[in-house]
């Protein structure tokens, strides 16, 4: 069936996205969202959990969609930064909120964009399209 927010390169090889959210809820619907875009996904619970399976294979992840806020431990940002000291993997992230302040946290950490959860699916898959195409 044809989809027109996958790339034909994504239709050979699904990307391989790790998702980093720590809300079950959220995290089942987006998993959901992104298995039907045709990607392959791996949840993680928290940014320790990320940062390990990334460091364990960093090979497996194409791209990161990270949650800014991940409750108690280690918040996104900082596990992108360590992830990224380390390893070169596009990240894209995610927030239930869009407010100055939590935008601006993002300011010194390297990242392929911003999407606030609940967008609109093709929203999602336009985003994470750009982040595959910018870091090539």
């Amino acid at each position: 069936m044809f989809n027109p927010f996958v790339s034909k390169s994504s239709k050979n090889k699904p990307g391989r996205i790790l998702l980093v959210e720590d809300d079950r809820i959220i995290a089942a619907a987006e998993l959901k969202l992104l298995k039907k875009l045709g990607y392959s996904v791996t949840v993680a619970a928290s940014g320790k959990e990320a940062v390990d399976i990334i460091n364990a294979n960093p090979s497996d992840t194409d791209l990161i969609l990270m949650d800014i806020d991940l409750g108690r431990g280690m918040d996104g940002t900082a596990a992108v930064r360590e992830i990224l000291k380390l390893h070169d993997i596009p990240v894209l992230f995610l927030s239930g909120s869009s407010d100055p302040d939590t935008i601006e946290r993002l300011d010194d950490v390297l990242s392929y964009g911003f999407v606030v959860k609940g967008a609109d699916i093709s929203i999602l898959a336009a985003s994470i399209k750009m982040a595959f195409r910018l870091h090539m």
